[in-house]
Parts: structure tokens; C-alpha cells; sequence
């Protein structure tokens, strides 16, 4: 059976409270806590290797998700890629695209990411991800497997708009149900609810009108999406490494696709190391502002164009190296916005709904592609950007600041922050749901 927090006990930092079940005594918490403790050769395990409940919950969730996300985000990645290698691999002579068709290529399909983004963000508060998850999955599989039989760039454009508005829903839609919670099955329930409890995140709500008013009335709206698009607009000046790479002539095709992986290597190791450090630190923002330092600082060696190669090489290294911000500015805000189920999911909504509409038309203007490998200004424009991103970063750790002297948000015992609105905005919901049981 499950463990409840007993609310007679006083609650502990940390991973400690997830140890306390209904009955133990603060006095017992360490003996409780050994017990299930793992060895290895004498040696202690982590507490993630614990063998009670709780530990093996989250085991079990990391088991099935990560596996999940990860061949999801794997295939992700080669869909954002495979058009540029597609273009330096045969598809600009074959298809006759000499002008600015790779440029199109994307705009068309970050139409397609703005059109599906916020309404199946909105469906997803009432659709299980059981059913929103894999047929999103299918239809950009297909989607994506049809452009190999295109003839005509045309066809590439309609094919393009689809896989951007089936891939990115899927993309909303897994990330809403990680940072929310996706309930187990049997007795696993109370545990997965009262893991959720403790910490004060609220549960996936439905929006409605008068919830969807009050969003807008908190800066975390403002700040979290002006932060979110500006690095996420901007940090995707590595998509035009093999087209820099081909220009050296120097290279065989199969070493134009290959080469630039070594950037998506560079990102896997660092979004490991990041995530290990943000969560040794129980510091988002400083690991965020760290890994927009190292996309910074590759466009603005690779803006020096009069630069040596090897500078060049790791500008766009350093590009793609620096990806992880983006996802740990997700978990951040999820952490920030834990009280207000329906601000989180909105937040990315936006924010990728801003990050493509920027695209649509800024990497038309900013790296045309009749002007590859060399742009006047794309490179200075993405740097500028992503500096103010970093400073996003800091006013919102000063706003968060301000609220905390002031009394509107308080530290709860696992450190995290709740807002006094959000809390009496849920006590409300309560009590209404409790009055009205057939609205609940």
C-alpha cells in the first residue's frame, strides 16, 4: 500500500519528506530510512536506488518515460535536421531549388507548428495523452516519410505545414504531461497524488474563461515567454553548419551529414552534465544562464567570418552545445508555476508559438539561403538575442525576489515556491467543487 505524508508531521528538506509515512515519527525518519537503503559492495547507493515505494515509483517512471521521450526526441531530431542534409545530399539539384526553397521549407513549417500549437494545448487539458500522444506519432511518421516521394517543391511545402503542426502538437502534449503528472495505475495513485501534494503542484485543470483571464494578470507569463522565445528563436544558427561545411568543398556528402552530429554529441553530454549539476545545485537559473553563455559566445565566433576555421568549427559546436537551456527553462518554470496547472502549460504553448512565428519569417531575412554560408547579419542578430535572453533570466529572479520580501509567495518545505493567489485560487476551486459535486 501507498505512503501518505502524515500532516501531524512536521516536513523535512528534501528527499527526506518522501521517506515519512503515515505513523512514523520525525525520530523514526532515519531509521525509516535505512532500512531501505541500498548497498553496493558496503557501500551506500543514492537514495534514487532506495527500495521503498516511493523510490521505486519514480524508477518505474523513468524507466517508461525517459525511454519513451528519448526515441521520441531522437526522432525529433533527425525530422529538424534531415531537410538540410536532404538539400547538400541531392535535393537542390534534383528538385531544381535555387533560390531561397530551403528557407521556405522551414517558414512553411513553422506555420504549421503556430497553427496546431495553442488550440491542441487547450484540447490536451481534455483529451487523454493516450490518444493525443500516439496519433500525433503516426500522422508525422507518415507525413514525414511522404516527402521522399515529392517531386515538386510545392509538395514539400503542404507536406512540411502538416509535420510541423502533428510534430509539435505531440511535442506540447508530452511535455505538458511530464511537467503536470501522468497518474499510475492501482495503488499507485495515492502515492503518485500525495509525491505531488507535498511539493504543492497543483493538477492538469480545465481552462476556463475566468481561469484564463487571471493568467494574464502575473508576470510569470510575460517574463517566462519573452525568455523562452528569445533563446528559442534564436539558437538555431547550427542548422546552417553543413551548408558552411559544403561551401569548403573539401568534403564528401556523407561527411557533410556526419560532420555537424559531432555538435549533437556535444549537446547530449552537456544536457546530461546540466541536468545532473541544475539538480546537485537546486539551481535552474544559473545552469540556463551557463548554457546560453556557450550558445552566445559559438555565433559570435562563427559572425567573425574573416575567423580561422577551427574557430568557425567550434562556434557551431558551441551553438548546438548550448541546447539544454531551453529544456531546463522548462523545468524551471514548471517549478516557478507549480501552483497554477493551467499557466504551465500555456506558458510553453506560447513560447512555441512565439518561437515559430519568429522563424517563419526571420530566417528568410537573417540567413537566405542564396546568400549561404555567409550572412550579413544572422549570426550578430542571434548573439544580440540570445544576451537578452540572460537578461530575462535575471529579472525574473528579481521579480521572484520582490514577491518573496513582499509576502506574495512563500518557500514551502521542499523549497519550492507558492504563490498566496494560486493557493487561495485552488482553496476556492475546492470549495466550489465540494458545494456543486456534479460540476466537479
Amino acid at each position: 500500500m501507498a505512503t501518505i505524508a502524515d500532516p501531524g508531521v512536521s516536513p523535512t528538506k528534501g528527499d527526506d519528506i518522501r521517506t515519512t509515512a503515515v505513523g512514523i515519527r520525525d525520530s523514526d525518519q532515519e531509521d525509516h530510512v535505512e532500512k531501505h537503503r541500498q548497498h553496493l559492495l558496503g557501500i551506500k547507493l543514492p537514495r534514487y536506488f532506495d527500495k521503498d515505494e516511493d523510490r521505486r515509483l519514480v524508477r518505474k517512471l523513468d524507466l517508461f518515460l525517459l525511454t519513451y521521450t528519448t526515441l521520441s526526441c531522437f526522432m525529433q531530431t533527425l525530422d529538424n535536421t534531415n531537410i538540410f542534409n536532404a538539400y547538400v545530399s541531392g535535393m537542390k539539384d534534383d528538385l531544381s531549388l535555387f533560390g531561397n526553397e530551403l528557407n521556405y521549407f522551414s517558414t512553411t513549417f513553422n506555420c504549421g507548428i503556430i497553427a496546431g500549437a495553442v488550440p491542441l494545448m487547450l484540447l490536451s487539458t481534455h483529451v487523454r495523452p493516450s490518444i493525443i500522444l500516439p496519433t500525433c506519432e503516426l500522422a508525422w511518421t507518415f507525413l514525414v516519410m511522404g516527402i521522399a516521394g515529392a517531386k515538386t517543391a510545392g509538395a514539400v511545402y503542404g507536406l512540411r505545414f502538416a509535420i510541423g503542426f502533428f510534430r509539435e502538437s505531440r511535442s506540447l502534449a508530452l511535455l505538458r504531461y511530464l511537467a503536470h503528472g501522468i497518474l499510475p495505475l492501482s495503488w499507485e495513485v495515492t502515492l503518485a497524488i500525495d509525491r505531488m501534494e507535498r511539493v504543492g503542484r497543483q493538477p492538469i485543470q480545465k481552462i476556463t474563461w475566468s481561469r484564463f483571464k487571471g493568467i494574464w494578470t502575473t508576470w510569470h507569463v510575460y517574463l517566462f515567454v519573452i525568455c523562452y522565445f528569445l533563446y528559442g528563436a534564436f539558437s538555431w544558427g547550427d542548422g546552417y553548419f553543413n551548408l558552411w561545411l559544403q561551401s569548403l568543398g573539401k568534403y564528401t556528402v556523407p561527411q557533410l551529414n556526419n560532420i555537424p552530429t559531432a555538435g549533437q554529441g556535444a549537446a547530449l553530454i552537456n544536457s546530461i552534465i546540466s541536468g545532473i549539476v541544475s539538480d546537485w545545485l537546486q539551481n535552474r537559473p544559473v545552469v540556463i544562464v551557463a548554457n546560453m553563455l556557450l550558445c552566445l559566445a559559438g555565433n559570435a565566433f562563427v559572425a567573425v567570418w574573416e575567423a580561422p576555421e577551427g574557430l568557425k568549427f567550434t562556434g557551431y559546436i558551441l551553438i548546438t552545445a548550448g541546447l539544454p537551456a531551453q529544456s531546463i527553462t522548462i523545468a524551471w518554470l514548471n517549478e516557478v508555476c507549480q501552483g497554477n496547472g493551467a499557466l504551465r502549460g500555456l506558458i510553453v504553448s506560447i513560447g512555441n508559438t512565439m518561437v515559430y512565428a519568429i522563424n517563419a519569417w526571420a530566417l528568410v531575412l537573417l540567413f537566405p539561403a542564396v546568400d549561404a554560408p555567409h550572412y550579413d547579419y544572422g549570426y550578430q542578430v542571434c548573439a544580440g538575442m540570445i544576451g537578452l535572453a540572460i537578461v530575462t533570466v535575471g529579472v525574473i529572479l528579481f521579480q521572484i525576489k520582490r514577491d518573496l520580501n513582499n509576502g506574495k509567495a512563500i518557500r514551502n518545505d521542499e523549497g519550492l515556491l507558492e504563490f498566496k493567489a494560486w493557493t487561495a485560487e485552488d482553496r476556492d476551486d475546492q470549495e466550489e467543487q465540494a458545494s456543486n459535486p456534479s460540476h466537479a
